[in-house]
């Protein structure tokens, strides 16, 4: 999640939005978790785990790379350093701005 944050700050201003999805049951868990750790990313609970089904989540994190028009670019499994330079200009080539400058 730290590496996450990160990116996210310094990706923000180019149109890069990180959701966080959390399968948690217990609502307070998934609040507890935000606060404790001070996640300041845009997050959702989806204690029903649709999402799961919707992209076929087999295994924990999961990270899902969806262009401006919802295309999904890029599945990840396990941890990721999101601020590699490699990740950063991958992302950075996603981005809305980008897209809209070709």
């Amino acid at each position: 999640m730290p590496s996450l944050m990160a990116m996210q700050r310094q990706l923000r201003d180019k149109g890069v939005v990180v959701l966080a999805v959390s399968t948690d049951e217990d609502a307070d868990a998934y609040r507890n978790f935000l606060t404790k750790y001070n996640i300041d990313l845009l997050t959702v609970r989806d204690p029903r785990q649709a999402s799961n089904t919707l992209y076929g989540t087999f295994k924990f994190p999961e990270t899902y790379v969806i262009d401006s028009e919802g295309v999904m670019r890029r599945k990840f499994i396990g941890p990721v350093n999101w601020t590699t330079p490699e990740i950063m200009d991958y992302l950075t080539r996603l981005s809305p701005e980008r897209r809209a400058a070709r």
